[in-house]
């Protein structure tokens, strides 16, 4: 017979560990991080040719580009005798392009960076601001057909620099393609300062050889910054920052650097701007990131191989510029890019701290939510009551 309980007397319970099951769990833990997942990047597949396509038309762009302000410039020469200055040009370029692709961006997405991306994210900018800054001066300086065919070394910077930082294996054919294409590359440097010409004309096709290899250095940057953060955000919102940050480098620099008298922008160089904002810079820079988020960063950097054998017809024809002996280092070049892409190396996978903030975020809610649901009472069953 079962005793009964004396009045005012709360019988003991006996305490029970707080099992979850993985359903209820699972259950709480998708309503905690169901907001988190909206916010997450979803990058659509793409087919590998559709980009491959895509950054091939955009390479001949740059070099139509290249052609069309080289001379463009040749007939504001002639035809006023005033030299713009460059820096006003890459300036003005930017400062119409940013404001357009952040409206783009803002429209699509509404997506910001976040606090912990600022550094990467300006980091990403000055690099394009260098590109740009370097590319037009050495186009001025040293003419189209040097500056098309230095353009290869970007993918061996790019693949050097992915070794150093152990985002890619390093193996002797991978070395070695960098040893050629970084010799073919000094080849075209130097060379341009030496021949019969004068030693004013030398110096100058010294100084510009010299910004273009410091713009394949700053571009091979340039792409591997912005691998690494086309997984948490959209191709033209990364665009779009970096077009901001380098427009306030190049506004700060042309303001530094150049006279006031020198800001008058020739009537000639109208068509080459509105070419080069919309053309090379949102459609370009919107393409070159868009592909960075399916292909390898160094298959990305290899379609500038391109803009040597099209730039170099371009300016023959156009132009009327023709290749120097010294330009022979495109040869090394190119066979050092065809041991660093035909390398068997693998690319390392992501680091930690590379990855998403979002899914670094989820783990924390979810350990968040199971603390909150081992913390709350669970209700104690009939039948593990005990009564005296």
């Amino acid at each position: 017979m079962a005793a009964k309980a004396l009045p005012g007397y709360a019988p003991p319970v006996r305490k029970r560990e707080h099992s979850l099951h993985r359903h209820e769990l699972d259950g709480l833990l998708d309503g905690i991080t169901a907001e988190g997942r909206k916010k997450e990047v979803i990058t659509p597949h793409a087919n590998p040719w559709h980009c491959q396509a895509a950054l091939a038309i955009t390479q001949a762009a740059f070099c139509c580009g290249s052609v069309y302000l080289k001379s463009s410039l040749q007939q504001a020469e002639a035809s006023s005798g005033v030299i713009f200055h460059p820096i006003i040009y890459a300036f003005l370029r930017e400062a119409i392009a940013a404001p357009i692709m952040i409206a783009i961006a803002w429209f699509t997405s509404g997506m910001l960076p976040r606090r912990s991306d600022l550094i990467r994210v300006a980091l990403l900018g000055f690099c394009l601001y260098l590109n740009q800054l370097f590319y037009i001066m050495g186009i001025d300086l040293s003419g189209v057909v040097v500056a098309t065919c230095m353009q290869p070394t970007i993918p061996v910077f790019t693949a050097m620099l992915a070794v150093m930082l152990q985002q890619e294996t390093g193996s002797w054919q991978k070395f070695g393609g960098i040893g050629l294409a970084v010799g073919g590359s000094m080849c075209m440097v130097l060379g341009g300062g030496s021949g019969p010409q004068s030693a004013d004309s030398g110096h100058r096709m010294l100084m510009g050889n010299m910004c273009l290899l410091a713009n394949t250095l700053a571009m091979s940057i340039y792409y591997l910054l912005a691998k690494q953060l086309v997984s948490k955000y959209p191709a033209m919102c990364i665009a779009a920052w970096a077009y901001l940050m380098a427009a306030l480098c190049m506004g700060t620099t042309a303001a530094v650097t150049v006279e006031r008298t020198g800001w008058e922008m020739p009537s000639e160089l109208v068509g080459p701007l509105v070419y080069w904002v919309f053309v090379c810079s949102v459609i370009g820079y919107y393409v070159v990131t868009w592909a960075t988020q399916h292909l390898p960063a160094s298959q990305v950097a290899s379609f500038q191989c391109l803009q040597p054998f099209l730039g170099t017809l371009l300016a023959f024809m156009v132009l009327g510029e023709h290749p120097s002996w010294w330009d022979l280092g495109a040869i090394g070049i190119l066979a050092g890019l065809g041991l660093v892409a035909n390398d068997g190396s693998k690319a390392l996978g992501p680091k930690a701290s590379d990855a998403p903030s979002s899914t670094s975020a989820q783990k924390h809610m979810r350990r968040a939510g199971s603390k909150a649901l081992l913390a709350r009472p669970s209700p104690v069953p009939e039948e593990d009551r005990s009564y005296v």
